[in-house]
């Protein structure tokens, strides 16, 4: 690819706008010239369409709403497209807005990659690799409080495709990983190579829209949910699980819609805000879309979370392990 020349520089733009410019967007949405965008835009957009709504990442990003829409508009004119749209519940991403969206975050992933490279020549310092998915929520206090306490450690959390996290840490591509107990049980060859630490345990719960019909119940039976369009991730069920939905669904088969695509979990979650659809589920990521009622199914399902890394450990990860025992300890001794 022919790298065109900008009308920017390093002094008033930060690398990122220039990185941004010139290696991904120059043919997609940018025309020749123009320099308004910039990474605060950027960053502002992805913590919105991350969020789910304007006002869970004006927590995050301690913005305004009416300052992170000015900037978004501002990011739809220099791009001449809709990225989203606002609803009483949230914010849907265009098509457009998807495919920015993963553009941006492809961008990110070689920046890091670029500026680590560029670390490691000049003297590396202690580094911590930790594993991230986007459905995955369990670490990402553990390593934000790691980050306070450890500051001269280097921390890059490296994106990587549903459940092959695990797989990663026993290869040394990343230090930890996020994972679930039957996982670990379930694969020797992560048994043989891993250290398992349990942190915390998540009850199942079927997650709907506000204001639907079984919205207000204490909890909800797998019958009364058969009486609508239900989703389930299967590979993230138990097999005795799966094996009591279908037979609760056995009146009603076309209610229950089964998925493999893991991976797009958030969204699916994320799609029940405007329909009558309910999703099953005992991820934690579901506690973030406020957008969704979760109503616990009485069947008192649970699922065990932990975090697996190698040994012999280093000192980095024992403490980084420390952290996320400590954390989820006091966690449990507030319930």
């Amino acid at each position: 690819m022919v790298i065109k020349s900008y009308r920017c520089v390093f002094g008033k733009k930060s690398f990122y706008d220039v990185f941004l410019k010139n290696v991904f967007l120059k043919d997609v949405f940018l025309n020749e010239g123009n320099d308004d965008m910039n990474d605060e835009q950027i960053k502002i957009f992805l913590s919105v369409a991350q969020a789910g709504s304007f006002s869970k990442a004006e927590e995050s990003m301690h913005i305004s709403k009416q300052a992170m829409l000015k900037q978004i508009n501002a990011l739809e004119d220099e791009l001449d497209v809709k990225l989203l749209f606002r609803s009483h519940r949230g914010i849907i991403l265009t098509p457009s807005g998807q495919i920015f969206q993963k553009g941006v975050i492809k961008i990110n992933r070689q920046l890091e990659k670029l500026i680590d490279a560029c670390r490691d020549a000049s003297g590396a310092r202690e580094k911590l690799l930790v594993g991230n998915v986007e459905h995955q929520a369990l670490l990402t206090r553990v390593t934000q409080v790691f980050m306070t306490r450890y500051p001269d450690v280097l921390v890059r959390q490296v994106i990587h495709p549903n459940h092959s996290g695990e797989w990663r840490v026993c290869q040394g591509i990343q230090d930890v990983a996020e994972t679930f107990r039957k996982v670990y049980e379930d694969n020797s060859w992560l048994r043989d190579e891993c250290t398992y630490r349990r942190l915390t345990t998540v009850p199942y719960v079927a997650a709907m829209r506000e204001g639907h019909p079984l919205s207000k119940r204490k909890t909800v039976t797998l019958k009364a949910l058969a009486g609508y369009e239900t989703l389930i991730f299967s590979v993230m069920l138990e097999e005795i699980y799966r094996d009591q939905i279908f037979r609760a669904f056995q009146t009603a088969p076309d209610h229950l819609i089964s998925r493999e695509d893991v991976d797009n979990q958030v969204q699916v979650a994320y799609e029940c805000i405007e329909t009558d659809r309910i999703l099953i589920t005992a991820n934690p990521f579901i506690e973030g879309i406020a957008q969704l009622v979760k109503v616990p199914l009485d069947t008192g399902w649970t699922r065990e979370y932990g975090v697996v890394f190698r040994e012999p450990a280093t000192e980095v990860v024992r403490k980084y392990v420390g952290i996320a025992e400590e954390l989820y300890s006091e966690a449990r001794s507030d319930i």
